[in-house]
């Protein structure tokens, strides 16, 4: 009888013993599992906050792509207003010797350079004077741009220079002075740069090419130091 008694009582124990542990493993699951919940609604709430920043951050660049647009056009600074324009006077400034053409937004206007000075010379004639008197109507009428000057020449180094940088150097000066000194346009809005013979539009090798690579090339193009400002 006591036998009997101490088996049960031995089975009774082993019973709960093994109900404590699963109980435990249960528990350690459920912790575990709850802990995966927990970091997994937290990567949620991340994700959702920075899907909203994003949304936030759409609607705060299209507003300033808006803003500048509208500030563009307002100045009449939009590439498409000023190829309008200059395709307007493309008949005066073709009139006055001049090649128009358009060209990754910019407006290129080349003369040759016969048209302005004399051989070797820096000087500007009488009707190329008159002829810059086109390019001062095109920048008053459009006065959110500004003017490069380029100066090209040749490969043979003209006489009485140093070297052809120099005397494609002066010569874009020298247009720079006449659109400001006779036409007032703002200095502030031009520029004058000499790139010598180390732009050739054609080979140097015969007169018909150096003819053609000694040239004026005026770059009308949108003044954008400031387009930021636009955005706020």
């Amino acid at each position: 009888m006591k036998q009997i008694t101490m088996i049960i009582g031995v089975a009774i124990s082993s019973s709960l013993l093994f109900s404590c542990g699963a109980s435990k493993e249960l528990k350690a699951e459920n912790e575990r599992l709850n802990s995966v919940i927990t970091a997994n609604e937290s990567t949620i709430k991340s994700l959702t906050k920075d899907a909203e920043d994003c949304n936030k951050l759409k609607a705060v660049l299209s507003e300033k792509i808006d803003n500048i647009n509208k500030g563009l056009a307002e100045r009449g600074t939009s590439m498409q207003k000023i190829q309008e324009k200059a395709q307007n006077a493309v008949a005066k400034l073709e009139e006055a010797g001049a090649t128009v053409t358009y060209k990754d937004g910019l407006v290129y206007i080349n003369y040759e350079n016969d048209f302005f000075f004399s051989p070797n010379s820096s000087v500007i004639a009488a009707k190329g004077r008159e002829a810059l008197n086109t390019i001062a109507e095109v920048m008053r009428d459009n006065p959110g741009v500004t003017t490069t000057v380029v100066g090209n020449t040749d490969s043979v180094v003209a006489k009485g220079t140093n070297d052809n940088w120099s005397l494609s150097t002066e010569r874009a000066n020298a247009v720079v002075r006449i659109l400001h000194n006779t036409y007032n346009i703002n200095p502030a809005r031009l520029t004058a740069a000499g790139r010598a013979e180390y732009n050739p539009k054609a080979s140097n090798t015969t007169e018909e090419g150096r003819k053609k690579n000694r040239r004026i090339e005026i770059i009308i193009n949108p003044e954008l130091s400031r387009i930021w400002e636009l955005a706020k």
